[in-house]
This record gives structure tokens, sequence and C-alpha cells, in this order.
């Protein structure tokens, strides 16, 4: 199978957005052994992590965003989406939108924190993605679990990550086991070989 290009620069974006989404685990609070009554460090507590989520369900909150007087995403144009750690229900633990404003190249990160605008200095593809007119990374996870699971199961991996540029969706399972990327049509989800 041949693998679009620009494999390596998603898989650079990938692990990029994953440290600026805060993708890390929070570190376990100082134990009191030796320590005085109200001195030392305090522990405070961090709220929790919003949980994974669809990409439906971070648009929708992309757009509350933009209603309330935040992210100003009126006039772009998305020409990339890229999903990290997705269960196959679909559900990824940070998403990230490649954005065309003008001549200026914008990337949006959604995860632990919400949206945040990012400087990366990663190119985006030059067609338009019309995030409407193709399957939802959800609909295409679950239409072709039956591919990709046996590549999980083969590779020990739990999650997937995902991108969707130029009308194909590319699906990246990977592991210490190693790693297999698939690519589908994205207004189909039939496999392209």
């Amino acid at each position: 199978m041949r693998v679009p290009g620009g494999v390596l620069a998603l898989l650079a974006a990938v692990c990029i957005l994953c440290t600026a989404c805060g993708c890390l685990g929070a570190s376990s609070p100082p134990s009191s052994g030796g320590t005085t009554p109200g001195g030392g460090i305090t522990p405070i507590d961090l709220p929790e992590p919003s949980e994974a989520c669809t990409l439906t369900e971070a648009l929708a909150e992309l757009d509350l965003l933009g209603a309330e007087g935040g992210l100003n995403v009126t006039g772009t144009s998305v020409h990339q989406v890229l999903g990290a750690g997705m269960d196959l229900d679909g559900r990824a633990a940070t998403w990230a939108l490649g954005l065309a404003d003008g001549e200026e190249v914008r990337w949006l990160t959604f995860g632990a924190m919400g949206w945040r605008e990012i400087s990366l200095r990663a190119p985006l593809p030059t067609e338009e993605v019309n995030i409407t007119g193709v399957l939802s990374p959800e609909d295409l996870l679950a239409t072709q679990e039956g591919v990709l699971r046996p590549v999980m199961v083969r590779l020990d991996a739990d999650t997937v990550d995902i991108a969707l540029a130029e009308g194909v969706y590319t699906v990246t399972v990977r592991s210490n086991a190693g790693m297999e990327t698939l690519a589908f049509r994205a207004d189909t989800g039939e496999v392209i070989v």
C-alpha cells in the first residue's frame, strides 16, 4: 500500500500536539512523611482533565467559544484535521485543526484545557476539507472496525491516530510492537490500496 506523502510531518505534528495539549499525566502529590503540620508544600487539587471527545463534540465547543467572544475563526477554512489517542468509538484525547486564514496558517488544538491556538510551523494541504461532506471520524472508525481491530490486536494497541486531508483519512496504529498506517476515502470510507 502506498502511504500519502507527508506522513512524517503528520507524525511530528501529532507528537507536538500531544505535548501542547497537555496529554501528559499530572504528577502525584508529595508525601507527608517527615513534614511538620502547617509547613512544606500544600498540594493543590487541579480540575479533572476533560474526557476524550468526538470531533463533533469538539467543534460544538469551538462554536460555543466563538459565540462567547473567544477564538475567532470567522473567515477561516479547514485544511487538515488531526486526532490523537482515539478509541474505535471516535473519541480522541486531542484534536487539532489546520486552518487557512487568508494567506496565514493557524493551528488550533483541543484537549484537557479546551481550545487553544498554538504556534506550529507546519504547512497545510492545499485542498479545503468540507467537514459536512465527509464521514465523521467516529462513523469512519465504526464502519472500518473490522479492518482496524485486527491490526490493533496484532500490534497490541488501544488507540489510533487519525488525519483528514485532501479527501483521505489516514489512520495510524502504533505501539512498541510497531506501526501500521491505513488510508480510507473520506467521503465513502472505502479502503485505499
